[in-house]
């Protein structure tokens, strides 16, 4: 039954109504279709609460939809691990242990034992320092070099941001070279070995007439490398501007130092020692220039014609001939164009017992009886 066959009920002056269910019929319904039909016939307003009873469920309209009104339950406390109390029991002076997964159990504060299982005693030592405290290690505890060792007298030298030891930690002969003449395991300021050059340990010594340097051992000179001297002697390189001219000249044309002047051949010379002397030369020469009757066994002029050229070319027949080289005769001719499309033009004959099947236009067929 849909609400607009519903009635109202008139109650007479004096009378109570009472009810089982409650009087509003819009809270409790059939069907979902009647539940629905409250928002068409516009009976339902925002928070109304509708039982159907065809699901069991009753839902509240929101002003838009109707929502399910979910019932609720009572709150259960989980027994999982996590979620379980304190145990009862315990004293004063008591901790709370772990007892498994979730559970604990009293125990006096005082029993560290399983805590402490595997731990490293106070009366343990670091570089002889116990560790009843922080420790602090120096260098000396770790074998390190110390920072105050770095450039410092009986230190170790320092590296710039270049990867390279500061020039004012490297020994002085770095800097300090000495240039003169060595006479005589001496060195001196002047060429003429005049002013003689005390020898002193960390300088190094150039001497200007050989470029060898040397460093002074405290009684002598020693060579620290024995550089490349120039000159002309097996132990000495070779001047450099020589050197290029001598190269300069060897890419120009030039004739080589014991070259000899042309001498012209002369077929007389029997000498053969002589320039002049020809070698493999025939012992003697045909008369009038060296004319022949024949060459190579064929007759000049008749066998080879007069005009025949020799060459390398081996000879190689055409494969085809010009029409005005070939000779007619009454075998052999040619046929022109008009004369191939006169013959192509005349009509087909055929003799036979019967008609042929195919025959061209304007063919002739006999019939031979």
């Amino acid at each position: 039954m849909s609400f607009a066959e519903k009635k109202g009920i008139t109650v007479a002056s004096g009378f109570k109504l009472q009810a089982e269910a409650p009087i509003d019929a819009r809270y409790v319904v059939d069907t979902i279709a009647e539940r629905d039909e409250l928002v068409t016939i516009r009976a339902a307003y925002d928070g109304l609460d509708v039982f159907v009873k065809e699901t069991g469920k009753k839902y509240m309209w929101d002003g838009s939809q109707w929502e399910e009104n979910v019932t609720g339950t009572a709150y259960t406390h989980p027994t999982t691990p996590g979620y379980q109390h304190l145990p009862a029991g315990g004293t004063a002076g008591q901790v709370l242990k772990n007892n498994g997964n979730g559970t604990g159990q009293w125990a006096d504060e005082t029993d560290y034992t399983e805590e402490f299982n595997g731990k490293v005693p106070v009366s343990r030592k670091v570089n002889g320092k116990a560790l009843t405290a922080d420790i602090t290690l120096s260098a000396a505890d770790t074998g390190a070099i110390p920072a105050t060792s770095k450039g410092s007298a009986g230190g170790v030298a320092e590296l710039d941001n270049t990867g390279k030891v500061p020039a004012a930690q490297l020994p002085s002969y770095v800097d300090d070279v000495i240039e003169g003449y060595l006479n005589a395991g001496k060195f001196y300021k002047e060429a003429a070995h005049t002013t003689e050059i005390a020898g002193e340990s960390g300088k190094i010594y150039v001497d200007l007439q050989t470029e060898k340097t040397y460093r002074w051992s405290g009684t002598t000179y020693v060579v620290i490398s024995d550089t490349i001297a120039l000159g002309e002697t097996a132990s000495s390189a070779y001047r450099g501007d020589r050197g290029k001219t001598a190269y300069d000249h060897s890419q120009a044309a030039h004739a080589p130092a014991n070259a000899e002047p042309n001498v012209q051949s002369d077929w007389n010379v029997n000498d053969t020692s002589s320039d002049a002397y020809i070698k493999n030369k025939p012992e003697s020469l045909p008369a009038d220039g060296g004319n022949a009757d024949t060459v190579g066994g064929h007759t000049v002029e008749a066998d080879v014609p007069a005009g025949a050229k020799f060459t390398d070319t081996v000879y190689q027949h055409p494969a085809s001939h010009a029409a005005s080289m070939i000779t007619q005769d009454a075998t052999h001719r040619f046929v022109s164009d008009a004369e191939k499309t006169a013959w192509s033009g005349k009509a087909n004959v055929y003799f036979g017992s019967d008609l042929p099947d195919t025959a061209p236009a304007g063919s002739l067929c006999f019939l031979v009886v």
